[in-house]
């Protein structure tokens, strides 16, 4: 209803005008905008063509948009939210302990050599460097999932 037309033709909106018209704050306008304008279904069109959202952009109905679906599922833009480096960090290092500890909890005791393999093998997705699954290896021996092997140098036994 925002974009109601005008005399039969579809009107342009200055982000600020939507942000009026629809009361809500910046960055979930954004991500709604975002949906309806850059999406797979471009419902609107924008104008400067882009594909992120600035308060200087303008929005108007897409007159050409057709679709042969009757109903359509249009997304929420997440807008960077599933790509914040920490998040992603954070993220891998939990893929990588679970690795770690599927692969101990089948084998019981495995060589440093042996488990960095299979990690990278399993973790091949995102390719993870062995810096970082040895201090996650670390770190699972700290919370008292792993132990170093006594009898056997340079290898690690599974805790049940």
């Amino acid at each position: 209803l925002a974009f109601t037309p005008v005399d039969g033709e579809p009107q342009a909106l200055a982000f600020e005008a939507v942000k009026e018209r629809i009361n809500l704050p910046d960055d979930h306008l954004k991500r709604v905008l975002h949906s309806l304008a850059c999406g797979k279904y471009k419902v609107l069109a924008k104008t400067p063509a882009s594909s992120t959202i600035k308060t200087t952009d303008s929005f108007r109905v897409n007159a050409t948009f057709a679709c042969p679906m009757r109903k359509i599922r249009i997304p929420m833009a997440s807008l960077d939210e599933s790509h914040n480096p920490k998040r992603v960090e954070e993220d891998r290092t939990v893929a990588i302990e679970a690795a770690v500890v599927r692969i101990m909890k089948a084998r019981k005791t495995l060589s440093h050599q042996s488990l960095l393999a299979e990690v990278l093998s399993q973790l091949a997705f995102f390719r993870p460097n062995p810096k970082v699954i040895k201090r996650r290896i670390e770190a699972l021996i700290d919370r008292e999932y792993l132990e170093r092997d006594p009898d056997v140098a340079n290898s690690y036994r599974y805790l049940a």
